[in-house]
């Protein structure tokens, strides 16, 4: 009998939550909460999730933030009773996290073009 160690990545989008402006791709967009897990895989069945992380990702490009615990918690637990957060705290908090990420690579004649 053989059994095989491994170990699987998944990930899935859980939902759209918000609508907030995107400095790379350049326009008001949707951005999603995704899960990305790791699991351990005995005979490729998965039998032990290692790691959870949460991302705040833009629907239009590439551009993907990591979420702490507690910020998956609270988009998790608004999202349950309301359709996305706009308009609240936790999104205006959100919107200056993308902008202030987003615009600190920038050069100053980047910036002044933006």
């Amino acid at each position: 009998m053989w059994i095989v160690f491994g170990w699987d990545k998944e990930q899935k989008v859980l939902g759209e939550v918000a609508t907030a402006y995107c400095y790379d791709c350049r326009r008001d967009s949707e951005w999603f909460v995704s899960r990305e897990s790791e699991w351990v895989t005995f005979s490729a069945i998965r039998v032990f999730r290692f790691i959870c992380k949460h991302r705040l990702h833009c629907g239009g490009c590439t551009a993907v933030f990591p979420l702490t615990a507690s910020e998956f918690k609270q988009i998790d637990h608004h999202m349950k009773r309301h359709d996305s957060i706009n308009g609240t705290d936790l999104h205006a908090g959100l919107a200056t996290r993308i902008e202030t990420e987003q615009l600190a690579s920038k050069t100053p004649l980047q910036l002044k073009f933006i």
